[in-house]
C-alpha cells in the first residue's frame, strides 16, 4: 500500500551486517503478518482483541527492522540494537495484553493498576515511533495534537473546550478498543491486509507488466501516445495499489521521462502521473480497497458501492485524456511511435490469470460472501491459475515474495491507522465529533452547500499526508453523521467523505503523491501540484453534483431513473470535454478570451442541476466547439496549402 518502508529499507547491497540481520528480521515479520492473516481469514479469527494484538506486534517488529531509528548516524549498531529492544517490548505487551484482558475488562476497566498503565504508555509510545518512522513526522504530528487535545481540554475557548484527561485516562484511551485497537485497525486487519497481498500477488505474476502493455497497444501512435500511456497504466495499477504515492513511485520513473522524451515540460508529465494514480484510488473493482472498508462501515452491499464508483471514475479518466490529447495538440508534438511489443505466451498467461482472479472476487462479493472470504478467494485464484502456465508460475522462492512483499506494503498503513485510532478516540471521547457535527449542522440549515464545503474542506484538510484508507476512516467520523443528519443517504456522505480524501494526495500544501512525482520529474512541488489542481478540477466538483443528482450514483436502474442517469453522464461528459478545452485554451487552434469565457459559462451550466440549464449549456458549449472545429479545420487546410505551395 504505501511505498516509505521500502524505499527507507535499510542498507543495500553493501550494508552493514546488522543491517542485513534487521532486513531478514523484517522480511520474517512481513511474512508472518501475512500467513497469520490468511489463515485467519481461511480458519476463522480470534477475538478481537488477540487478532489485532498478534498482528500489531508483527506490524511493529517489522517497522522497527525495516526502518532506520534515530541512532543510524550514530552507529549502526546502536541503531539496530534500539530497535530491536522497540519490537521486543512490543512483543511483551501484546502479550500481557493478551494475557490479562479478561481481567481487565472485567475489574480494572477505568481502574488501571501500575502494570497496566506501564503496558498502556509503553505500547502507546512504540506506535508513536512506528508511525513516525513509517510515515514521517506530520501524521505523528497529528496524533500529538490529538493527545494533546485530550489533556488540555479545560483551558481551550468555546466549542473545543472539554473537562479534560488526565495522563493515566489519555494513556487508557489510547491504548484501548476506543484508540490504537478501534475501528481503523480493525479495517486493516480485516480487510485491507488480505487485499493488499492480493495486490502483491497480482503484481508478481506480472499484472503491471501487462497493464502497461495494454496502455501501450491502446494509446500508441497518437500525439499524446505517452501522457494517455501512463494514465491508463497508472489508473489500472492504482486500483490494486491502494496508494497514489506508491503509485508514483512504482510508475513514475518511466511515465514521466517517457511524457517529457515526447514533448511534455517535466513539470506536467509529473502532474498528468500524479492526478492518474489518483484515479485507481477511485477506479473499481477494487478503488484501492476503499469500498471494501466502506462496505464494512455501512453495510451497503459491495455492488451499490462499486455501481456508484463507475460513472465518476470514467468521467475523471476523460478529463485527463481529453486535457493531455489537447495540450499534445497545443505543443505540436508528433504522434508517439506504434509499440510493436506481439502478443505471447506470457500475455496470454497473464491475462488468463487477472481474468480469473478479478471474476472470482466479483463472482464472491455478488454471491454475498463476506469481503474478507472475497479478498482470500481471489487471491487464491492467482496463485492456482498462474501454476498452470510456465510463464506466471510460483515458484517457492515467488511464494514466499508474495508474503513478504503482502506484509511489508500493509506494515505502514497498518501503522498510520493504529495511529489515527487515537485521534479517533480523542474526537469521541472529548465530544469534539458531535460539536463540528453540530457547526456543519447549523451551516446547513441556512445553506447546505455551505454545510458540503466545510465538509470537504475537513476531508482536505485532516487528510493531508495521510493514507487514504486512515484519511478516510479519520473524517468519516468526524463530518459524516452531520451530513447523514442533514439528509444525505449514507452511501453519498461516505462517498463525498472518501472522494475528497483521495484528491488530499494531490491537494497543497501537503500533497504526497505530488511530492513522490516532484522527486522524479525534479521539478518545484508547488508547480506540479498547481497543473495537478487544474487538472483534476472535474474531480473536485463530482461530489457536489452526487449530492443534488443522485440519479448519477446508478443505485436505481429502472427505466425513468437509468434514462435521467444516461442523459446525464451524456451532458457530464460533454461537460468534462468543454473543461479540458478551456483548461488548456486550445481545440484545433488557440482559443481567444472572449471563446474561453463563454466554454467555461456554457460547462459551468452543464454542473448546475435543472432539465434547463443543463440543456443550455451543452448546447452552447457544442454550438462553440463546433464553431472552432470549422475555423481550425479551415485554418489547417490554409496551413497544409501554404506549405506545399513553399515545399520545392
Amino acid at each position: 500500500m504505501n511505498e516509505t518502508i521500502p524505499s527507507r529499507a535499510r542498507g543495500g547491497a553493501g550494508s552493514h551486517p546488522v543491517d542485513r540481520a534487521a532486513r531478514g528480521v523484517g522480511h520474517a515479520c512481513s511474512a508472518a503478518v501475512s500467513l497469520f492473516v490468511v489463515w485467519t481469514t481461511l480458519a476463522g479469527r480470534y477475538p478481537n482483541w488477540i487478532q489485532y494484538e498478534v498482528v500489531l506486534a508483527l506490524v511493529l517488529g517489522a517497522v522497527f527492522a525495516l526502518s532506520p531509528g534515530p541512532l543510524r548516524r550514530v552507529s549502526p549498531v546502536l541503531d539496530v540494537a534500539l530497535s530491536a529492544a522497540l519490537a521486543a517490548a512490543g512483543v511483551i505487551t501484546a502479550l500481557y495484553m493478551i494475557e490479562h484482558h479478561h481481567e481487565i475488562a472485567a475489574f480494572r476497566e477505568g481502574i488501571p493498576n501500575a502494570a497496566d498503565l506501564t503496558v498502556y504508555v509503553v505500547g502507546t509510545l512504540l506506535v508513536l515511533e512506528a508511525t513516525r518512522r513509517a510515515e514521517g513526522p506530520l501524521l505523528l504530528s497529528v496524533v500529538l495534537l490529538g493527545i494533546a487535545y485530550l489533556l488540555a481540554g479545560p483551558i481551550l475557548p468555546g466549542i473545543l473546550g472539554h473537562r479534560g484527561l488526565g495522563l493515566a485516562e489519555v494513556a487508557e484511551l489510547a491504548y484501548s478498543q476506543s484508540g490504537i485497537f478501534g475501528v481503523a485497525l480493525g479495517s486493516v486487519v480485516e480487510i485491507v491486509y488480505v487485499f493488499v497481498i492480493f495486490g502483491a500477488a497480482l503484481r508478481i505474476v506480472g499484472a503491471g507488466e501487462f497493464f502497461d502493455w495494454i496502455a501501450g497497444r491502446l494509446t500508441m501512435g497518437r500525439r499524446s501516445g505517452s501522457a494517455q500511456c501512463a494514465i491508463v497504466a497508472s489508473a489500472l495499477f492504482g486500483s490494486i495499489n491502494g496508494s497514489a504515492p506508491a503509485n508514483v513511485v512504482a510508475n513514475g520513473a518511466i511515465t514521466i521521462n517517457m511524457m517529457h522524451g515526447a514533448g511534455f515540460s517535466r513539470a506536467y508529465a509529473g502532474a498528468v502521473e500524479a492526478s492518474s494514480s489518483v484515479v485507481g484510488q477511485i477506479m473499481p473493482p477494487v478503488m484501492g480497497v476503499g469500498a471494501f472498508i466502506m462496505a464494512e462501515i455501512t453495510g451497503i452491499p459491495y455492488g451499490n458501492i462499486m455501481l456508484a464508483a463507475v460513472a465518476p471514475s470514467l468521467l475523471f479518466l476523460l478529463s485527463l485524456s481529453a486535457a493531455t490529447a489537447l495540450e499534445a495538440g497545443k505543443l505540436g508534438l508528433a504522434p508517439a511511435p506504434v509499440r510493436r511489443e506481439p502478443w505471447t505466451r506470457a500475455r496470454a498467461a497473464q491475462a488468463t490469470t487477472i481474468v480469473a482472479a478479478f471474476a472470482v472476487l466479483l463472482g464472491m462479493l455478488f454471491a454475498g460472501y463476506s469481503v474478507d472470504l472475497c479478498g482470500l478467494g481471489a487471491l487464491v485464484a492467482v496463485v492456482a491459475v498462474a501454476m498452470l502456465f510456465p510463464e506466471t508460475r510460483l515458484r517457492p522462492r515467488a511464494l514466499i515474495d508474495v508474503l513478504v512483499e503482502g506484509g511489508r506494503e500493509g506494515v505502514a498503513v497498518a501503522a498510520a491507522c493504529a495511529a489515527i485510532g487515537i485521534v479517533i478516540g480523542a474526537v469521541s471521547a472529548t465530544g469534539l465529533g458531535v460539536k463540528l457535527g453540530q457547526a456543519i449542522l447549523d451551516l446547513g440549515r441556512n445553506s447546505l452547500p455551505l454545510a458540503l464545503v466545510a465538509a470537504a474542506l475537513c476531508s482536505l484538510l485532516l487528510g493531508m499526508g495521510l493514507p487514504t484508507a486512515a484519511s478516510y476512516l479519520l473524517v468519516i467520523f468526524v463530518a459524516g453523521p452531520a451530513m447523514i443528519d442533514l439528509g444525505l443517504p449514507v452511501l453519498t456522505a461516505h462517498l463525498f467523505v472518501f472522494y475528497f480524501a483521495v484528491m488530499s494526495a494531490i491537494t497543497p500544501p501537503v500533497a504526497l503523491a505530488v511530492f513522490a512525482a516532484a522527486a522524479i520529474a525534479q521539478e518545484p512541488v508547488m508547480r506540479i501540484a498547481l497543473i495537478a489542481v487544474r487538472l483534476c478540477l472535474v474531480a473536485f466538483l463530482f461530489p457536489f453534483l452526487w449530492v443534488y443528482q443522485p440519479d448519477l450514483l446508478l443505485q436505481d436502474l429502472s427505466g425513468p431513473h437509468l434514462a435521467r442517469a444516461v442523459l446525464g453522464l451524456a451532458a457530464l461528459a460533454a461537460a468534462v470535454i468543454m473543461l479540458a478545452v478551456v483548461q488548456t485554451g486550445y481545440f484545433r487552434g488557440r482559443l481567444t478570451r472572449l471563446e474561453r469565457g463563454l466554454l467555461a459559462a456554457a460547462s459551468a451550466l452543464v454542473f448546475v442541476p435543472g432539465a434547463l440549464t443543463t440543456t443550455i449549456g451543452t448546447v452552447a458549449g457544442a454550438a462553440i466547439l463546433g464553431r472552432r472545429w470549422y475555423v481550425g479545420g479551415r485554418s489547417l487546410t490554409a496551413m497544409s496549402g501554404l506549405d506545399r505551395m513553399t515545399t520545392p
